[in-house]
């Protein structure tokens, strides 16, 4: 399946603008004539095109679509330099004026000025060239070259919302391009920084780059057929709830609202710990932490009233269990690092983002950490229950984090009522083997599917993206999974999320 979503959104407009479809048809043809995508992307390309043209149908007598990209190019004897920028381009009847308007699939909203930069470049100087065939082939610019103004907005395809993100002369443009533009370019042409992570998959060079870990079995999955495919320890919780959910996920759909005061109050626990270990290494005190009884934020979360006690109260028993407390030889330390991993096996780009890892005496700790309000979990055994501590017993096992040996894998629970530390040791080959089995229930599924059908059932309830799924029952309360797995009517049930 096609993983781009805005492919059939822009293969729509394409229709549309330059061969005159209806939108109707326009979405038929790209959805029998394209490439195949999931229903959930189909659904959502539908919905951002009438989105889109009811947005911007106020500009269509003023400005007229232009085809093929806007290129800056120059020539040297041993390199051709190109610019261009993705998005949809329009321009005013004598072509003075150029507009170019990103694609976002959620709400419009700022973006950084190097992409802004390079956008009004292309628009300003650019001429027009259509794709070139091979892609090894540089541009063939041909037509008019430039505008005396050009505007740069973002369109949100989801509300219909719109961000204006600069409006100025060539002259103009060329300043903050030199500003802002130039720079980056430069760097990203010239450097070497590497930064693995969910882009990995698509890559074309990540066979052969240095920056994810090349752990061959880590998932456990004897071999994986297919594409190369990305995921993470919370990619398959959502995969085990329903694949289409965890598809959805995985392409960017735009989801609702999704963390209950539960969830709130775990991801600010976990946010101000993350400030609190990213400014000292001395062991956190009590002074360090929000004092009971008020209201208090870490990043973007904000707690109040009861659940503000509560976490406060979490916070102050970490103090007993923080382990940089009394602590012996730690360096290395990595707060919530985004950490990557090449499983040739599984052809799968493995992303974990651990809370803390860190060298101990030369060992590597890997830590966890996990609210709630329960007295106990559902499992007796903490790598069945939190997958992620399987990753890290395999990922310590595989001595994939560097040099230094595997030390241990920790869970830290904060409960109001007091802190626990559960240890597992990645060096015993029991634990190490339950971790692979963990991993392989958990990941093999995911590896082989290749439909993501839906899972109807009680999750659709609070899914965050079932907006795009047609087998989404409907907001009825009282739904709970009959034996099918099909919703059916019966007394109303309740979750609780946990951080």
């Amino acid at each position: 399946m096609d993983d781009f979503v805005l492919r059939p959104v822009m293969a729509v407009l394409d229709r549309i603008e330059f061969d005159g479809d209806a939108p109707a048809e326009a979405v038929s043809l790209v959805q029998r004539e394209g490439r195949p995508s999931h229903p959930g992307v189909q659904r959502f390309a539908e919905h951002a095109t009438r989105t889109y043209l009811t947005t911007c149908s106020r500009e269509a007598g003023r400005l007229r679509p232009v085809r093929n990209l806007w290129v800056a190019q120059r020539v040297q004897p041993s390199v051709v330099w190109e610019l261009y920028a993705w998005g949809r381009r329009y321009e005013s009847t004598d072509g003075a004026l150029r507009e170019f308007r990103f694609l976002r699939l959620g709400s419009a909203r700022e973006r950084s000025p190097t992409e802004i930069a390079i956008a009004a470049f292309v628009a300003a100087f650019g001429a027009p060239a259509a794709w070139p065939e091979p892609w090894s082939e540089p541009f063939q610019p041909c037509g008019r070259a430039g505008a005396q103004r050009v505007r740069v907005i973002e369109v949100g395809l989801v509300d219909g919302s719109v961000k204006p993100l600069l409006d100025g002369t060539a002259e103009e443009v060329e300043a903050y391009f030199a500003a802002h533009g130039r720079g980056r370019v430069v760097e990203i042409a010239t450097g070497e920084e590497v930064v693995p992570g969910f882009g990995c998959a698509g890559c074309k060079r990540v066979a052969v780059c240095r920056g994810p870990v090349r752990t061959p079995g880590l998932l456990g999955v004897e071999s994986g057929q297919g594409p190369l495919r990305t995921i993470s320890i919370s990619g398959l919780r959502y995969y085990r709830d329903c694949p289409a959910q965890a598809y959805m996920r995985t392409v960017h759909l735009p989801r609702a609202y999704e963390y209950s005061a539960e969830a709130e109050l775990g991801q600010a626990v976990h946010a101000w710990l993350e400030n609190v270990h990213g400014n000292q290494r001395d062991g956190c005190g009590f002074e360090a932490m929000p004092m009971a009884g008020t209201d208090w934020s870490a990043g973007e979360w904000r707690v109040t009233g009861e659940f503000a006690d509560v976490g406060a109260r979490m916070l102050a028993h970490h103090v007993e269990v923080c382990p940089f407390r009394e602590a012996p030889e730690v360096d290395s330390v990595r707060v919530e690092p985004q950490l990557t991993f090449l499983d040739t096996v599984a052809r799968a780009v493995v992303v974990a983002k651990p809370d803390l890892v860190y060298r101990e005496e030369g060992r590597w700790v890997w830590r966890e950490l996990k609210t709630t309000q329960k007295a106990r979990w559902y499992y007796s055994d903490p790598l069945e229950e939190f997958p992620q501590l399987a990753l890290g017993v395999a990922v310590l096992a595989a001595d994939a984090l560097g040099p230094g040996g595997a030390g241990r894998v920790e869970l830290e629970i904060l409960r109001p009522s007091g802190a626990q530390i559960v240890l597992i040791d990645p060096t015993d080959p029991e634990r190490v083997k339950t971790a692979q089995r963990v991993l392989r229930e958990w990941a093999g599924p995911w590896r082989a599917d290749h439909l993501f059908d839906p899972r109807p059932g009680q999750n659709c309830r609070w899914c965050p993206v079932s907006q795009w799924c047609s087998s989404y029952p409907g907001p009825d309360p009282d739904q709970k999974d009959d034996e099918t797995g099909a919703a059916s009517r019966t007394a109303g049930a309740t979750t609780t999320a946990e951080g």
